[in-house]
């Protein structure tokens, strides 16, 4: 789990997922970069995604000590309930390296978002399109499978649907730009 931020002088930034033998990656459009708009995309996760599945989905999660991700029980117990579900670790200071897979599909959403763009007048909806973009790109490193089919792997294609995403045949996400 990560944060993609646009210019410095505004707010608005991406919550972003990878799911690391799949290279799948959710997106979310954040207000601000704080716990409570993270502690928000969790309770969406929570009220759309049953609970057995989200357990699956979301057993452990490695992120940064970025101060967006320090409300640790909005992540890890259902909110509603209090019970633990996640482990939620932080990766060492200054070693993104530790978590160099979902940096690097970074790299997807700058050649949409160059470095220094503007995310304030990018919608949720926007963002679910370069999610589909980039989760639809065939890599070398899946056999030629796209993240998105390598997902159903791990989840059926119904929960994919709830969370707005969906396969695009024939993408190429250089195209977005």
């Amino acid at each position: 789990m990560d944060t993609v931020c646009g210019l410095q002088a505004e707010s608005d930034c991406f919550l972003t997922l990878l799911w690391k033998k799949s290279k799948f990656m959710l997106i979310f459009k954040l207000k601000n970069q704080t716990t409570d708009e993270v502690s928000r995309i969790f309770k969406i996760f929570q009220n759309l995604i049953p609970l057995d599945v989200y357990k699956n989905l979301f057993s452990i999660i490695l992120t940064n000590n970025g101060h967006e991700f320090f409300d640790v029980n909005s992540i890890e117990c259902i909110q509603d309930t209090g019970e633990y579900v996640t482990h939620l670790f932080f990766c060492d200071p200054h070693m993104s390296c530790q978590k160099g897979m979902i940096e690097k599909n970074h790299e997807f959403i700058r050649y949409v978002l160059p470095k220094g763009s503007s995310f304030k007048n990018i919608t949720q909806e926007d963002c679910d399109l370069i999610m589909n973009h980039i989760n639809s790109l065939c890599r070398d490193s899946l056999n030629g499978k796209s993240p998105y089919e390598a997902m159903l792997f791990l989840c059926d294609e119904y929960i994919l649907k709830i969370l707005n995403c969906y396969y695009i045949v024939n993408v190429d996400v250089v195209h977005l730009v």
